[in-house]
């Protein structure tokens, strides 16, 4: 939940202690807004990440800082779409909180969408079934009125329903199997399928492995949202490319900027690769790509 009432904050600061946070929030509810910020980006990797925005957010905002706070936001709702707020809560961080969502949410709903479809007509129903049903709770979070987003919802629903019954099937022939005594059978399917996920996925740190060879990795272009904003944003994310060639799967390690990590996200699904060879043979390898955007000249 996404609350920030005095009552959380005056408990937070109880726990200054015990909780890596409770510096920071006892010199926010004091106003020291610069050396909360300073706190809050030495904060050590145990701190909950989503408090940590969320309070960044709160100073920059009684900074006047406020493209700041709305890209703070903005990586909070990317990284946690269905997190909550409080409507009680500072109006202008509840009018930048909604607006975030607007912005964030439609692409989370398409790029997760895209997975779980993927994910479906794999063979994979129950992280597909799960999936389609993060899709259905994040489109009911959108502002109402995007047909597209309806037409999703109605697709992910249906899809949702068919993997769901797909794992309720295959549940009930493997109790039908064991039922007859052919329980040994029932079981190894499973096994095979689980070593075939955990396949190694090979990286730098293999020195016997040759890394794919980058075909086609074309970045999304970018323009900052306003134009008189000339700062430089990086990240990085990784990927993991298949025997094929292809982008399995993608992450970002560091985020960049909100609104363009989620396009960035779904632009890897059309990368292409020369795959890493170990021994002759392709194999699945981690690669991490850097990313700096940078505004065109005026």
């Amino acid at each position: 939940m996404f609350v920030l009432s005095l009552s959380l904050l005056a408990a937070l600061a109880a726990r200054a202690d015990d909780d890596p946070l409770g510096p920071a929030v006892a010199l926010y509810m004091s106003a020291a807004y610069e050396d909360a910020l300073a706190a809050l980006n030495h904060l050590p990797p145990e701190a909950d990440a989503d408090q940590a925005d969320k309070y960044r957010a709160l100073c920059l905002v009684g900074l006047n800082r406020s493209q700041e706070a709305v890209e703070t936001i903005e990586r909070l709702v990317t990284r946690r779409p269905l997190l909550k707020v409080d409507e009680s809560d500072s109006p202008k961080l509840v009018l930048m909180y909604r607006a975030a969502k607007a912005h964030v949410i439609p692409d989370a709903a398409k790029t997760l969408y895209a997975a779980a479809k993927e994910h479906f007509e794999g063979g994979d129903s129950a992280t597909a079934a799960a999936e389609f049903q993060q899709v259905v709770a994040l489109v009911s979070e959108a502002t109402p009125g995007d047909r597209s987003l309806a037409d999703l919802k109605m697709l992910a629903e249906g899809f949702g329903t068919l993997a769901t019954q797909q794992v309720q099937t295959r549940s009930a022939a493997g109790t039908a199997k064991i039922a007859n005594g052919v329980a040994a059978a029932a079981v190894a399917v499973p096994e095979v399928t689980t070593a075939r996920a955990v396949a190694r996925i090979f990286d730098t740190t293999d020195g016997d492995v040759a890394p794919p060879v980058v075909i086609t990795q074309t970045m999304p272009r970018w323009e900052p949202r306003q134009k008189t904003d000339r700062k430089k944003y990086s990240g990085s994310l990784e990927v993991v490319v298949d025997e094929n060639g292809r982008v399995s799967a993608a992450s970002l390690s560091s985020p960049i900027y909100p609104a363009y990590d989620q396009v960035l996200l779904q632009a890897t699904k059309s990368w292409r690769y020369r795959p890493a060879r170990k021994d002759g043979q392709p194999v699945k390898y981690r690669r991490a790509v850097a990313v700096v955007l940078a505004p065109s000249s005026p």
